[in-house]
Order: C-alpha cells, then sequence, then structure tokens
C-alpha cells in the first residue's frame, strides 16, 4: 500500500557499523563510532527486538558508547540505526553534549566586525575560575583587570624595574613621558628641555680618557660645533721629576697643530710670583714643573675657547696646581692662544719627559644658558 501523509521534512538516517564490537554475554558498553545528543536518536535491534531507549540503553561517554541493561548473548545480532535529525522537526541537543570539536572555526571568523571601539558594555564569553563554568563579562571589567578602573593605566602597574637599563649616558635626544600641566595630558619631552626648566646653562660630559704608563694622552674629535667652549679637567702623574706637562689641539684630521703657541704665566710657589711668556710649538699646564711627582699629581683644570671657529684663534685659559721641592703647594696660571685660524676639534697632552703613570682627563660642554 502507498504511503499516505507528508514526506519527511528533515531527518537523516545511517545505519552505524559497530562490527567491531564483541558480545560474549558479559559486555554491556560498546561503541557507536560517533557521538550523539540523546539514546532517543538511535534505531536498536537486538536479535529482532526493537529496544526502549532510557529502558534497555542509554548512552554512555558523553554519546560516543551505548550501555545495554542486559549483556547481550555471545552471537547476538545486534544492529543501530541513528536517527540525526527528528523528521518534521528539529533536534536539542542535551545539555553540556556540544563539545569543542563539533564547534566549527567560522564561529567566531565568519563573523561581521564589530566595526567600533570595544565599549564598557560589550559581552565577552569566560570560562569563570576555568572550572567549566561559562559566563558572560562585560568588557568594563577588562579595564579593572589591566589596573585602568579609572578609565587609564594605573602608574603603580607600570613595570619600570622590569626594563633594560639604558646602557648609556642620557642624551639630549633621548625622551621621557610627562603629563602636560598636570592635566592628564600625556606627551613627549626631549632630555634637552630640562636643561631649560633646571637653569639652562651647565656642563654637559662628553668624555672621560684614562691612562697609564702611557707616553701621551691623545683625545680625538671632543670638540664639535655644539658648545662655543669646553672645560677641560686632569689628574695627571710624572715618572721623574721637575717633569711638564705638554698641550696641542688636534685639527678636524685628527693632525697635530705643532706652530706656535703663545702662552704667558704666572706662577706662584713658596709664595714668589713668576710671570713669563713662551711662543712655543705646545703649550705647558705646569711650566715651574712638577716636583714630588711620585706623590703629589698635577690636578686643575683647562677652558678651550672657539675651537671651532674656522675664522679665529683657538684659546685657552688654565689654572694647575702644582707642588715645588719642598712639598709647597702652589698655584700656575696661564693663558693664550693657537697663533693660527684653524678649526680643532682634539687635544694630546704628553709629559716633557718619562711618561704618565696615571693620567685621567675629562671633557665637558659648557652649555650657554
Amino acid at each position: 500500500m502507498a504511503y499516505i501523509g507528508q514526506g519527511i521534512k528533515q531527518g537523516t538516517f545511517k545505519v552505524l557499523d559497530t562490527s567491531g564490537n564483541t558480545y560474549n554475554g558479559s559486555n554491556t558498553t560498546f561503541n557507536l563510532g560517533t557521538q550523539v545528543g540523546s539514546a532517543a536518536q538511535l534505531l536498536v535491534s537486538h536479535d529482532g527486538v526493537i529496544q526502549k531507549a532510557g529502558t534497555d540503553y542509554t548512552l554512555a561517554t558523553g554519546g560516543t558508547q551505548i550501555t545495554f541493561s542486559t549483556a547481550p548473548a555471545s552471537g547476538a545480532s545486534i544492529f543501530i540505526t541513528e536517527i540525526s535529525g527528528a523528521v518534521g522537526g528539529t533536534v536539542t541537543p542535551s545539555d553540556t553534549s556540544v563539545t569543542a570539536d563539533k564547534l566549527n572555526s567560522a564561529l567566531l571568523t565568519g563573523h561581521t566586525d564589530i566595526g567600533a571601539n570595544i565599549a564598557d558594555a560589550d559581552l565577552f564569553l569566560t570560562d569563570d575560575g576555568a572550572g567549566g563554568t561559562l559566563r558572560k563579562t562585560a568588557a568594563s571589567r577588562l579595564k579593572t583587570y589591566v589596573g585602568a578602573g579609572a578609565g587609564a593605566f594605573d602608574i603603580a602597574n607600570l613595570d619600570i624595574d622590569g626594563g633594560t637599563d639604558i646602557g648609556a649616558d642620557i642624551v639630549d635626544a633621548d625622551l621621557f613621558i610627562i603629563d602636560d600641566g598636570a592635566g592628564g595630558t600625556n606627551r613627549k619631552t626631549a632630555a634637552s628641555r630640562l636643561k631649560t626648566y633646571i637653569g639652562g646653562g651647565g656642563l654637559v660630559h662628553i668624555s672621560t680618557t684614562t691612562a697609564s704608563n702611557s707616553s701621551g694622552v691623545n683625545i680625538n674629535g671632543p670638540f664639535t660645533t655644539t658648545y662655543d667652549h669646553y672645560l677641560v679637567t686632569y689628574t695627571i702623574t710624572f715618572s721623574s721629576d721637575g717633569a711638564k706637562a705638554r698641550v696641542r689641539f688636534q685639527n678636524t684630521s685628527d693632525a697635530e697643530q705643532s706652530d706656535t703657541y703663545h702662552q704667558s704665566s704666572l706662577r706662584a710657589n713658596n709664595e714668589t710670583a713668576i710671570n713669563n711668556f713662551n711662543s712655543t710649538s705646545y703649550f705647558v699646564l705646569n711650566d715651574n714643573g712638577q716636583s714630588n711627582f711620585s706623590t703629589i699629581p698635577l690636578t686643575g683644570h683647562m677652558y678651550v675657547s672657539g675651537p671651532r671657529v674656522s675664522d679665529a684663534r683657538c684659546g685657552f685659559r688654565n689654572f694647575a696646581t702644582t707642588s715645588d721641592s719642598g712639598r709647597e703647594g702652589g698655584f700656575e696660571i696661564s693663558a693664550g692662544h693657537l697663533n693660527e685660524n684653524t678649526e680643532i676639534s682634539g687635544i694630546k697632552i704628553y709629559p716633557s719627559g718619562g711618561n704618565f703613570p696615571t693620567a685621567t682627563i675629562r671633557i665637558y660642554g659648557i652649555v650657554n644658558s
């Protein structure tokens, strides 16, 4: 007789492959070879007798196995048909039966972009305590989590200690972050602006050069067009009594300038003042020579003016503390210039005899206010 009524609207039927199961009269649980959401989705025949879902059998292991209430006998004939969808309706999976493997990756990637900034009221799905309980959470809670509960990142959460040290002196171009006017507007500022804030002019360290048992100290290139004037400080010991520290400038090619230096000196040892004028291929820091060389170093500082002005003569002013043979402390003041118009970029300091057992030369740029 022909089928009377509406045709099957939807639904899929599939005979499951259970050939790998062994029925021995004691086993009750067997693999289905797939996963189903409800025992009622299965049509089970045991030796030609239809089994009742929930009474004669149940599902196990999240729907991937079937468990019979009575163990099938050895040689039992069992076939199982899966009814994947209800005829003429829809199937509602049982609670917790849909696993991650059953979700398509397009669940997220297939959706339209939000097209706007995330707002406080937007919702996320989160696993509460990583315990398998899914809950919703508003985007506003993320700000609390990252330490920005008031809409700004909390300074207490900034991990400065975890940063890598700059590993060098701070220079003018280095940047800081500053709250402009304490009004909540953060801006960048160059380190050079700090000098303006604390009063403008001052000394900027350029280099420190040390030497031991040296026939001379060459410092190439410390004088640039950045500054008009420079300060050179020195602490020097000598290997022989009465030795003097001589100085020559270097041009921008690091060549020594051995042309004439004009120098006037005023020195005072044992309360005696002596004036002299030299015109030589170098100038000296201690024209009187240093006695007690093994115990008292020559110390002092020298100003270098206009080294990178090509149409002017580089000038110098020197103040040195000296020691004579009677260990009387003295001083020597001198001033002069290189008697030619050339740009100076470096300096050499060397002894008139012997060597420098130790020498430390520091150079600073003098900032105009």
